[in-house]
């Protein structure tokens, strides 16, 4: 498909060309001296030296720019945290791997598909106002939510979102906390148990 693409570039640019020299060949019938014709073919050897080394700073260019697309991807879709981008309305445009997995589908299956399905309806308000002040504060804003995942346990997780810089979507992370929270709960518990109670 690329070449295609390529092959009609360099046959319009080289059409464009012949027309131009075509014209300009027009307007001057003259004969060119013998001098003239070696200088105007230097400058061409030169003009297309010129070309060469362009060429090759495009494919470097390009070249750098495709492994700085793998990177990207890489770190973004293999990453251990969880990676969303969601649009004013909670859904989901792109996701990465972690976070495909915590809401246990394909990630195809996801895309488009509303972030707020995967949240409890106990925990949904709180994402509501989590995802309305993204986009109206511009501040990095955080929740704490539930996941209710059909075949899952619940899985409680921690939000952080920001505004992306076209303001018409917004970049989250969702880390998994539920082990975080046991502790803290079995703490809590303990706590009620050991200390002594106010009179």
């Amino acid at each position: 498909m690329k070449t295609n693409k390529s092959t009609n570039d360099a046959d319009k640019l080289r059409q464009r060309a012949e027309r131009f020299l075509n014209e300009n060949k027009s307007k001057s019938n003259r004969q060119l001296t013998e001098s003239e014709m070696l200088k105007l073919i230097y400058e061409l050897e030169v003009h297309q030296e010129e070309l060469k080394l362009q060429n090759e700073e495009l494919k470097l260019a390009q070249t750098t720019a495709t492994q700085y697309a793998e990177k990207y991807l890489e770190l973004y879709d293999f990453a251990p945290i969880g990676y969303f981008t969601l649009s004013k309305e909670g859904a989901i445009l792109e996701i990465n791997l972690c976070a495909s997995q915590m809401l246990n589908k394909e990630r195809s299956h996801l895309k488009n598909s509303q972030l707020g399905f995967f949240i409890s309806d106990d925990t949904k308000p709180v994402f509501n106002l989590f995802l309305w002040k993204v986009f109206t504060d511009n501040r990095k804003q955080t929740c704490e939510v539930t996941l209710s995942i059909e075949g899952k346990p619940i899985i409680e997780v921690s939000l952080t979102g920001i505004i992306s810089s076209n303001e018409e979507q917004c970049l989250v992370t969702i880390l998994d906390i539920t082990d975080q929270k046991r502790a803290e709960n079995e703490l809590k518990k303990w706590a009620t148990l050991f200390l002594p109670k106010a009179n």
